[in-house]
C-alpha cells in the first residue's frame, strides 16, 4: 500500500513537471485563437500569454486564463516562454521571427513566413545557426480529402505522376476589400493562399519546384483599396519532371474551396469541392470510382499538436520536413518575382 502510494504520488509529480517544460506564447489572435487554445488543452504544454494589438481582446485572456499584452516583444522578450506561435499580420512576420530566433525560441508561424527572398535567405540562416525548432502551419496536410489522395498516390492507384493541377479557390473577397490585406505594404494571393496547394504538390509528388512561371490580374478588386494581383495562375516544373499548374483565385464567386487534379500513367484523380474522383479508363462510357473519406472537423489542428509534441520528444518527426517548408516558400517567392519579370524564374532554395 505504501509503495503504491510513494509510486501515485511519484506519477503525479512527473506529470506536472511533464506539463510545464514547454511553455507557449501567441501573437495574433486572428487564426491565432486557436493556436492559444490548442496550447491550452495541449498535454505538453502550459499557455503563458497571448498578444493582439486590439485590447478588446483581452476578454480571452480571462477565458483562457493567461496573461494579455499588446506588445509582442514581451512574448518574445520573455524567459519563461520556449514556444512562439505568430499569426499577426504577414508583413510583421520576418521581424518577429528573426526576434524569436535571436532569443531562442521555437517557431510556430502561419503563412506565408516571409514576403521576399532577403527575408527567406536571413531566417534560414539564422535557424541553422541558433538551431531552434520550426514550422508553418500547412493545414491541409491533414485535411481527409487530401489524406486520402496521398494514400492513394502511395498504393500506386494511377501510376506514375506527369502533371499536377490545384486550385486554391478562396471566396472571401470581402477580406481583400476591407481587411488588412488591403492595407498592408504589400500582400500576395500566391504567399496567403496558393502555398498551401504548392506544399501538398511537393508532398504528394516527393519532389521541390525547379523553375515557375506567372501571370495574374486584379479584376475582381480593381475599384477597392485592394491594389494587388486577386487571380494569380502559375506553371511549375518539378525537379522530377512532373509540370504542374497553380491558381489562386481570390476573387472567385464560390465558397472558400480547394481543388485538385493528378494526371498518372495508368489512372487520374479528380478533386472537386466535396468529392474525390478515381478515373482508371480512356473509354467514353467508363465510369469513375467515387472514393469516400472521413470528416474530420478538428484536422486545422493536428500539425501545431505534431509539432508541439515533437518539442517534447526531440527524436519525434512530424509530417512536414523542414525544407518542403523552404520549398513551398522559395516557390511562392519566385512566382511573384515572375509576375514582375514575365519570365520562367528559378526557385532557389
Amino acid at each position: 500500500m505504501i509503495f503504491q502510494i510513494k509510486f501515485l504520488i511519484s506519477k503525479k509529480i512527473k506529470l506536472m513537471r511533464f506539463k510545464k517544460i514547454i511553455r507557449a506564447g501567441t501573437i495574433g489572435l486572428g487564426f491565432g485563437l486557436n493556436h492559444a487554445k490548442i496550447f491550452k488543452k495541449s498535454k505538453f504544454c502550459e499557455l503563458i500569454s497571448i498578444c493582439d494589438k486590439e485590447n478588446s481582446l483581452k476578454k480571452y485572456a480571462k477565458i483562457l486564463h493567461c496573461n494579455f499584452t499588446e506588445d509582442p516583444e514581451k512574448i518574445i522578450n520573455n524567459k519563461s516562454i520556449n514556444l512562439v506561435s505568430i499569426a499577426s499580420y504577414d508583413n510583421f512576420h520576418f521581424k518577429q521571427i528573426m526576434n524569436s530566433i535571436k532569443n531562442k525560441k521555437n517557431i510556430f508561424v502561419e503563412k506565408p513566413f516571409c514576403q521576399n527572398f532577403n527575408q527567406y535567405y536571413k531566417i534560414k540562416k539564422n535557424l541553422k545557426k541558433y538551431k531552434v525548432k520550426f514550422l508553418s502551419n500547412f493545414v491541409l496536410r491533414n485535411h481527409p480529402k487530401f489524406k486520402k489522395i496521398y494514400d492513394l498516390i502511395k498504393k500506386n492507384k494511377i501510376g506514375k505522376i506527369y502533371h499536377i493541377e490545384g486550385e486554391y479557390n478562396y471566396g472571401r473577397i470581402s477580406k481583400l476589400k476591407k481587411g488588412w490585406r488591403g492595407k498592408i505594404p504589400f500582400y500576395s494571393v500566391t504567399q496567403g493562399g496558393g502555398i498551401h496547394i504548392i506544399d501538398l504538390m511537393i508532398w504528394m509528388l516527393n519532389s521541390q519546384p525547379k523553375k515557375v512561371v506567372s501571370l495574374g490580374n486584379n479584376f475582381q478588386t480593381k475599384k477597392s483599396k485592394f491594389k494587388f494581383n486577386d487571380n494569380v495562375v502559375s506553371l511549375i516544373n518539378f525537379k522530377s519532371g512532373v509540370t504542374g499548374k497553380v491558381s489562386s483565385n481570390f476573387g472567385c464567386v464560390t465558397p472558400h474551396h480547394h481543388t485538385m487534379k493528378i494526371y498518372g500513367s495508368t489512372g487520374t484523380i479528380i478533386v472537386s469541392r466535396n468529392k474525390i474522383e478515381l478515373f482508371k479508363s480512356r473509354k467514353k462510357k467508363s465510369k469513375s470510382k467515387n472514393i469516400k473519406y472521413k470528416i474530420d472537423s478538428k484536422y486545422k489542428d493536428k500539425i501545431l499538436n505534431s509539432f508541439i509534441e515533437s518539442i517534447f520528444k526531440k527524436n519525434k518527426n512530424f509530417n512536414i520536413k523542414l525544407s518542403d517548408v523552404f520549398a513551398s516558400m522559395a516557390s511562392c517567392l519566385a512566382i511573384d518575382k515572375s509576375l514582375k519579370t514575365q519570365k520562367w524564374e528559378k526557385v532557389k532554395i
